[in-house]
């Protein structure tokens, strides 16, 4: 098996080439940048926020022993439970 990347803006593909027998298979695998090295169900995003929100998110994930990413992501379930959100477009 080889592999080829190739890297596009939003987008890193790899092409990879299966050799069974005498048929050839190719298949076209895409992930995005903003998941690469994340486990499935997560990405990464830029936000801006107000630096007091900032200081206690940092703080409460310190004292509680916690990623700062654990503490936003039980911020927003919190937030979010319950909402009954129309799907976009």
């Amino acid at each position: 098996m080889r592999h080829t990347k190739c890297n596009a803006t939003e987008h890193v593909y790899f092409v990879y080439t299966v050799y069974r027998g005498q048929k050839r298979t190719i298949q076209l695998v895409t992930i995005r940048t903003s998941q690469k090295g994340l486990k499935k169900g997560w990405t990464r995003a830029t936000f801006i926020l107000r630096n007091d929100y900032l200081e206690k998110i940092k703080a409460l994930a310190y004292w509680e022993r916690k990623k700062v990413k654990e503490v936003v992501d039980d911020l927003l379930g919190l937030y979010l439970k319950g909402k009954k959100i129309k799907p976009k477009g």
